[in-house]
């Protein structure tokens, strides 16, 4: 996952939000760890998968995603969409990109106002390791 570094100086480009792409859609999209830990091993192999990760609108509404054990089959993660402007009026978000310039500089460029968020649910196996988690924490503290 890309992270900004600390102490470090970025410039900043907000000139060119949606040119060349007006059709385009900014989400939020809230990850389980399982989620995003899949997503990273698909990261670490994607070059030998022939699949890719898709989001599903229709049907059976999920994300499948291809993994190192199952290279041919999908793990699939269902999700809920909602207007983050109609669920959090008070509050926005702007997408940033971050990327590096043509003479080698850092830059985080604005690509538009994020007004959905796409958020995961939780697994079995999401349950499972709170379950472990919490019956860890219980003996430790007794």
């Amino acid at each position: 996952m890309a992270a900004l570094r600390q102490e470090h100086r970025y410039g900043l480009s907000c000139g060119q939000i949606h040119k060349g792409s007006p059709n385009r859609s900014l989400f939020h999209v809230k990850l389980t760890d399982t989620a995003l830990r899949t997503l990273e091993a698909y990261q670490n192999i994607k070059v030998s998968l022939s699949q890719r990760p898709t989001i599903c609108f229709t049907g059976s509404q999920g994300i499948p995603a291809p993994t190192p054990e199952f290279p041919d089959g999908v793990r699939v993660f269902s999700f809920y969409l909602s207007n983050e402007s109609k669920d959090k009026p008070q509050s926005s978000f702007v997408c940033i990109q971050q990327c590096i310039s043509g003479e080698g500089q850092d830059l985080l460029q604005g690509q538009g106002s994020i007004q959905d968020k796409i958020t995961v649910c939780a697994t079995d196996d999401s349950y499972q390791t709170t379950r472990e988690l919490t019956s860890y924490a219980d003996r430790i503290w007794g």
